[in-house]
């Protein structure tokens, strides 16, 4: 049983690794947020359970706009600098479909349901709309200089920020009889937008207003406005609306706002030029790119605090982080890990609602072999930090009668 033991354990210790590239799965299945980075060409790939780049995806000149799928299985990101929309999937991390939508494709918005993906298309003066099952272009709409726009869940309703000179607007958009149905003129050029996920506000933002714009979708007006400070640039909603995060460039702040009165509830400083937001699907936390420092802060939004910065490349702009929960996606638990314990003296971890014995991490990556201790259900240490494809020798120093059952900690260790 001894080395039925070290086997599980030598396949485990390939199967897992921190130096991870294009493809390589998150710790414990959580969800990876997808980053596109404007100077360097390229998407990084977030593990949010480590908060830590697995790789990145090369796609073509000036990745602008990027969105997933509600199901987390497909990222779609546009390219200002071409004339494509690249289809990566999650499950590889690799490319698989490069749609034509004509020249300097800019933002990108997916529907709630996920069937339909909106294309702002500044350089040809219209906007698409791709269905996300057989990846097609299935309709447009004539639009002027289109920069952001966002979506009703349905994907039947667009709204959409058009820059023309001197006829600046937000447009209303009908996508099931292909035509713009209401204009909402504007005095400066509108940048980002988003929907409420009741479908009766879009939060926008003027350039040269220091303040969120909110429209009644119900009567097409624009009836307040939120101040938040100098230049702020989206304001996305949280999944259940309760709140909307709001990035404003000028301090590097987070706003949080209130949805419920419209006011600012709080500010998070976060680092240089913030250029989007976007929360996890439980509310819980915001990820915000830095274009400016080239990095994105990770914000507890209930203690209103960034918990990490995570370095990614060159002008980080949009992101898109997946569910927690959905098809091909595995729900992340709450991770605590802590030093390697002497033998006997174990602290504990839960991983998916279960507790287990902590007897520390291991990192393995410079080592030829390694001895581990097999004793009272578990294994000293319990974790194995090591490089993909590369096998090391284990052998174990005690194991006690009841260790070698088949209900042992060999079948129930996880992996990070």
């Amino acid at each position: 049983m001894l080395k039925r033991v070290a086997a599980v354990l030598w396949m485990l210790a390939l199967m897992s690794g921190w130096a991870a590239g294009p493809g390589s799965p998150s710790a414990d299945g959580a969800p990876k947020a997808y980053v596109g980075l404007f100077k360097d060409d390229a998407v990084a790939v977030i593990d949010t359970a480590q908060n830590k780049v697995l790789g990145t995806i090369a796609v073509p000149k000036g990745p602008h706009g990027l969105v997933a799928t509600p199901d987390g299985r497909k990222v779609y990101v546009s390219s200002d600098g071409a004339s494509t929309v690249s289809v990566i999937d999650s499950a590889t991390d690799r490319v698989v479909a490069s749609l034509e939508v004509g020249a300097n494709p800019h933002g990108l918005a997916v529907s709630g349901d996920g069937s339909r993906v909106l294309v702002l298309g500044w350089g040809s003066n219209r906007a698409l709309v791709i269905d996300t099952a057989t990846d097609r272009v299935i309709g447009e709409v004539p639009v002027a200089q289109p920069h952001n726009g966002t979506l009703s869940r349905d994907g039947r309703t667009g709204w959409v920020a058009s820059q023309q000179q001197g006829a600046t607007a937000l447009v209303r958009l009908d996508l099931t009889i292909w035509k713009e149905v209401a204009r909402v003129p504007l005095d400066k050029t509108p940048r980002g937008l988003e929907l409420s996920p009741d479908g009766r506000r879009v939060f926008f933002t003027l350039a040269g207003v220091n303040a969120i714009q909110v429209l009644d979708t119900a009567t097409n007006r624009i009836v307040t406005q939120i101040p938040v400070g100098a230049s702020p640039h989206y304001a996305p909603f949280t999944p259940n609306g309760r709140w909307a995060l709001a990035v404003v460039q000028g301090p590097g702040e987070l706003g949080i706002l209130d949805t419920a009165n419209n006011t600012l509830a709080g500010t998070v400083a976060v680092g240089k030029a913030p250029h989007w937001s976007m929360s996890s699907s439980d509310g819980r936390t915001a990820y915000v790119t830095n274009e400016g420092s080239n990095d994105v802060s990770v914000v507890d939004l209930a203690s209103r605090a960034v918990t990490a910065t995570i370095p990614v490349g060159n002008a980080p702009r949009k992101i898109a982080v997946q569910p927690v929960s959905g098809a091909g996606v595995t729900a992340p638990a709450p991770v605590r890990t802590a030093a390697a314990a002497p033998s006997g003296k174990s602290k504990s971890i839960t991983l998916g609602g279960v507790t287990y014995a902590d007897h520390g991490i291991k990192d393995v990556r410079n080592l030829s072999k390694l001895e581990l201790e097999a004793d009272d259900y578990y294994f000293s240490p319990t974790f194995l930090r090591g490089k993909p494809g590369r096998a090391a020798p284990l052998s174990a120093s005690r194991m006690n009668a009841e260790s070698r059952t088949d209900s042992g900690e060999g079948r129930r260790i996880l992996w990070p």
